[in-house]
């Protein structure tokens, strides 16, 4: 076991599957499937996989001889050839419904009705459009242009929360575990982090490349020299997929999260930042941390957190970052939270 916890590898680490890939869009040949993927192909209603994707269905994924229609084994099968485009929308509109019904499943949709059943590209590209707002349906490269001229509009900016912590970061990556794991690009929440090794030095992340685990706190990056701490177990386990062109996940301590707030040097203020602070011709030291907070409400608020009140950056006269509370965290500790931290820091004795 490393200091990253529990990291061992399922297979070898080799640095070229780690690169970053384009998960939304699918070219050339599928010649096999990550754990959370699913070839989708053009069938018949009979279920008679012959040849093209439906032959490739049936002898590697699992596709089922006289099964036409829906999931089965490690596919998902559409017909096509028993009618006009009228008569397959039904079948294509359940499918979207079904990608839309199983967000942790990365669904590969093959040029489904252009082979045998005879269909134009931009015909079917038509049909299917509305899966380039679907965040883990991958398109044919071949279809993307006619689908991006008949792509419905997207989702817009989503609100960020006014005040987090790590309960409201936690249920955010439960939310979008599965653009997380692809590491897709989709309108997600702004969050940015501070986290460090535990070897003093801190470094910065958003929302988007790093996940809870528990307790514990794990990062994306494609740094090779994270090659030998990356946690492949913790991340099958979490997102039921390998992930492996996400790069290296590695375990660290979270240090904070960007509040929007400034100091009086200008200075972005993290949560744990230890402030002095000025107010009413006294002078305080004390750390910065949450209140109240509650995941999927804007309640709570950014605060001096002490024994029996608290005091918000806002009614202070000025505030001016000296340190944090993660300064000496060690990663082989249980994890501390950005309050607990605070709390040692203010009463290392415990309140008496």
């Amino acid at each position: 076991m490393t200091a990253s916890g529990l990291c061992s590898n399922h297979s070898p680490i080799t640095l070229d599957i780690m690169k970053k890939a384009n998960k939304k869009l699918v070219e050339g040949f599928i010649t096999k499937l990550s754990h959370c993927e699913i070839f989708v192909f053009g069938s018949n209603l009979e279920g008679q996989h012959l040849g093209g994707a439906a032959r490739i269905a049936y002898d590697n994924f699992g596709a089922v001889w006289g099964q036409g229609v829906g999931p089965q084994g490690q596919c998902y099968a559409i017909p096509t050839m028993h009618g006009p485009l009228s008569e397959i929308k039904p079948y294509v509109d359940d499918f979207l419904q079904y990608a839309k019904e199983n967000p942790q499943n990365r669904f590969l949709l093959t040029r489904v009705g252009c082979g045998i059943a005879g269909f134009k590209d931009e015909d079917m590209a038509q049909l299917f459009a509305e899966a380039l707002n679907i965040p883990n349906i991958a398109v044919p490269v071949e279809w993307l242009p006619a689908m991006v001229y008949w792509c419905p509009p997207g989702e817009k900016e989503v609100a960020s929360p006014k005040v987090i912590d790590e309960t409201v970061l936690q249920a955010l990556c439960d939310e979008y575990k599965y653009a997380i794991g692809a590491g897709i690009v989709t309108p997600m929440p702004t969050a940015r982090v501070r986290y460090t090794f535990g070897d003093g030095k801190f470094s910065y992340v958003n929302f988007g490349d790093f996940f809870f685990y528990g307790m514990n706190f794990y990062v994306f990056g494609y740094d090779d020299a994270w090659a030998g701490e990356h946690c492949q177990n913790i991340v099958t386990d979490n997102f039921r997929d390998e992930c492996w062109d996400r790069g290296f996940c590695r375990k660290a301590i979270f240090a904070g999260v960007r509040t929007g707030l400034k100091d009086s040097k200008g200075e972005d203020v993290y949560t744990g930042d230890i402030c002095h602070i000025k107010r009413g011709g006294s002078e305080y030291h004390f750390p910065l941390s949450t209140f109240g907070t509650e995941p999927g409400t804007d309640r709570g608020q950014y605060a001096f957190v002490l024994d029996n009140h608290y005091l918000t950056p806002e009614e202070c006269d000025s505030i001016t970052i000296e340190g944090n509370v993660f300064a000496d965290a060690d990663i082989d500790s249980f994890p501390d939270t950005v309050s607990a931290r605070s709390f040692q820091y203010l009463f290392p004795n415990g309140i008496r």
